[in-house]
């Protein structure tokens, strides 16, 4: 382990950093007090990074990188490399010298990449790549016999133990197998063996004896199975009729229901055959008679007339031993009786899921031959499992050599954040709408939870529903507004996402948190909102003098004699009415405007605009300004990666530089035809002249 000496930190923002940049500046992470730490937990769904790495470095399996977790891994890469050089370099390449091999784990990995180097026929080299790495372990990984006690099928040489692995998988399932394809192992031969033999003793409770016809369990003998199966299909039916019979002989007036309603005849679709059959076979077996009788010659319900005459035939009469014109109530109990031992059986089945597979494979399967072949087949994968364990602990290594700077800088320390040419492993991507970029987003699975987070930020931040290509699934980003103004951004406003990865994906605005943005629209919004005022003011008067209006000329028509042209003295009228109107307006504002000329005329010019501009300033932007920049001034990064699950130990207010990077109107490109601005320098210059003009005349004046 390397010597680790004095701590640096460097300023980022407004919050102190401990520098990471080398395996000395790693050894001193787990000195340093957790409460210091940028971040001490995150969800690892919100981590763009490499989901081996991730999942190894969560040793608990919780779905969360945990503070303990990055100390842990750390320790582990560090005290099992002499040689840190690779930890400094972030190089996915492990040299068999950096090993300390005074190290069990470390003593393992040197023997895993020897045998690994000699399979790839690389057993001069001195060092291997994770490339290499996780190529052998593709290849162990797909092999039959891979996993400790866990083989495929193909891993037999045997054609029967081949067929017994897969029949084995078929009917009591798989064990999973890193090749993807399900596998057995001890447990499953046990399962399925034992339920073979509980399958077949099951079948041997039903064989007849040697010179008998039938038994208990088998009442009519071979052809048991087939008169069951003819007596179940009409149980249900009979059942029914019987206690409808019960229900007549108490009160015949139940007779009347038995029968479908007028409304159902009055629903059914007589053209839908379908339909037709449906109703016939819900229908009651016979019209029920209150003696509890059934009499085949009576009215029996058509779709039952067949079956119900073999049953008599082939069932009823060989249970009672006589022929049975009628069927009683007790006689129906009879042969229900005469069934009861075999539906015992049928209900007692073993081993159902082994029957496709017959008595006489199970026969087979149970003389020991197969057991003992795939025995000896799991005893050989824990041999292979145990190569394969020394590969992943190898590929660990290398990955912690590689990637374990990387993930303290964001989680430790947020350098990456300050740095405009770097992406922090939180940031998902890029947002282009509205005419700019917005470089800074993070997931946020859960809106509501984010949302509530968010609020307390005082930033204004845009949810936006991702919709990536194909079939991918969608998600949701958070992203913050951090310098213009809001523009045309809106709920339901389409642009594009661009993530970290290079993909690009659809997408929308689903929700917004309001609040200000920059200083200079803090400053415009009270205007904007009293042009807004006036803006209504002026067309709710304007609507109530159209409505006016309308209703004098209504009046003045109706007043007008019958038969008049309509372009008579009424229309005079009105149009001597609105030029009189229009002369007293213009009379009032010509009144008003020479009253404010006659005061300012009174009042020195300078006096006049200072004034003014006084009083604009210390009744309107004066509070404005103070709100916006105390709002402005409390904008915190924090909260919106709280939001999404991050435990956040500083506040991270924002730099200018953020604000400015996070939130860009790009300009157009250098050299190009209509993009060198003229009608802005126009403006501008348009308003200075009018500047110069009102000066000079209010000197004159």
């Amino acid at each position: 382990m390397p010597d680790s000496g004095p701590m640096s930190f460097e300023r980022f923002g407004r919050t102190r950093h401990l520098r990471i940049e080398t395996a000395e500046d790693l050894a001193r992470v787990p000195d340093l007090d957790e409460a210091h730490w940028m971040a001490t937990g995150a969800p690892i769904q919100t981590i763009n990074f490499d989901p081996t790495f991730l999942a190894l470095v969560d040793t608990d399996h919780n779905g969360r990188v945990m503070c303990f977790e990055v100390i842990g891994a750390i320790r582990w890469l560090l005290a099992n490399l002499r040689d840190t050089a690779g930890v400094s370099e972030a190089s996915t390449t492990l040299d068999l010298a950096a090993l300390s091999t005074d190290q069990g784990e470390a003593a393992r990995i040197h023997g895993s990449v020897s045998r690994m180097l000699l399979r790839l026929g690389l057993e001069d080299a001195a060092q291997i790549t994770l490339e290499q790495v996780r190529q052998v372990k593709a290849e162990v990984e797909g092999a039959s016999v891979s996993e400790a006690g866990v083989v495929l099928p193909e891993a037999a040489g045997d054609a029967e133990v081949r067929s017994f692995i897969a029949d084995v998988v078929a009917t009591v399932g798989g064990a999973p197998h890193p090749s993807g394809s399900p596998g057995v192992g001890q447990a499953q031969v046990d399962d399925f063996l034992a339920q073979a033999q509980a399958h077949l003793d099951w079948l041997a409770r039903a064989e007849l004896a040697e010179g008998e016809g039938s038994s208990e369990v088998m009442p009519f003998g071979e052809a048991t199975a087939k008169a069951y199966a003819l007596y179940a299909g009409l149980r249900g039916k009979i059942d029914q009729y019987f206690a409808q019979c019960e229900a007549v002989a108490f009160d015949e007036r139940t007779a009347t229901r038995v029968s479908a309603s007028d409304d159902d005849l009055q629903s059914l679709d007589l053209a839908d055959p379908d339909a037709i059959d449906a109703f016939i076979r819900n229908s009651p077996l016979a019209r029920p008679r209150a003696d509890r009788t059934l009499f085949p010659e009576e009215q029996i319900n058509p779709r039952y007339v067949s079956n119900l005459a073999r049953l008599r035939s082939e069932v009823i009469e060989p249970a009672l031993g006589r022929a049975a014109r009628t069927l009683s109530e007790d006689d129906w109990r009879e042969v229900k009786h005469y069934f009861a031992a075999h539906e015992a059986w049928l209900a007692d089945k073993a081993g159902e899921a082994l029957e496709p597979l017959g008595p006489e494979k199970l026969r087979r399967y149970l003389g020991g031959r197969h057991r003992a072949a795939v025995e000896e087949l799991i005893a050989e994968s824990a041999a292979t499992a145990l190569a394969l364990d020394n590969i992943r602990l190898t590929e660990k290594l290398i990955l912690y050599q590689a990637h374990l700077i990387t993930l303290a800088n964001n989680f430790v320390s947020f350098p990456h954040l300050y740095d405009p040419a770097r992406r922090a492993l939180f940031e998902m991507g890029t947002l282009v709408m509205d005419g700019r970029r917005f470089n800074f987003s993070v997931r946020a699975d859960d809106r509501k939870q984010h949302a509530a987070v968010a609020a307390t930020g005082s930033m204004y931040v845009l949810y936006a529903e991702i919709m990536p290509p194909g079939e991918g699934p969608k998600y949701e980003v958070a992203v913050p507004v951090t310098s213009g103004g809001r523009g045309n951004l809106c709920v339901g406003k389409r642009g594009i996402f661009e993530e970290v990865g290079g993909g690009e994906c659809d997408a929308r605005i689903v929700q917004i948190i309001d609040n200000p943005i920059s200083l200079g629209e803090a400053l415009v919004s009270p205007f904007r909102r009293l042009g807004r005022l006036l803006s209504g003011k002026i067309e709710a008067i304007t609507t109530t003098a159209e409505k006016q209006l309308d209703a004098t000329a209504a009046g003045a028509m109706k007043k007008a004699p019958a038969g008049a042209p309509a372009a008579g003295p009424s229309r005079g009228l009105m149009a001597g009415g609105l030029l009189m109107g229009g002369g007293v307006a213009l009379a009032a504002l010509g009144s008003a405007f020479a009253y404010i000329a006659k005061t300012l005329s009174n009042v020195k010019s300078y006096t006049t605009i200072l004034a003014v501009v006084g009083i604009a300033i210390l009744a309107v932007i004066v509070p404005t300004c103070l709100v916006a920049m105390r709002k402005l001034r409390r904008r915190d990064l924090s909260v919106i990666l709280e939001g999404s699950g991050w435990a956040i130990n500083a506040r991270m207010r924002l730099t200018f530089r953020q604000q400015r990077y996070f939130t860009q109107r790009p300009a157009l490109p250098r050299g190009g035809r209509g993009a060198g601005g003229l009608w802005a320098w126009l403006a501008v210059l348009a308003v200075a002249v009018a500047a110069a003009v009102l000066i000079w005349w209010l000197r004159w004046r």
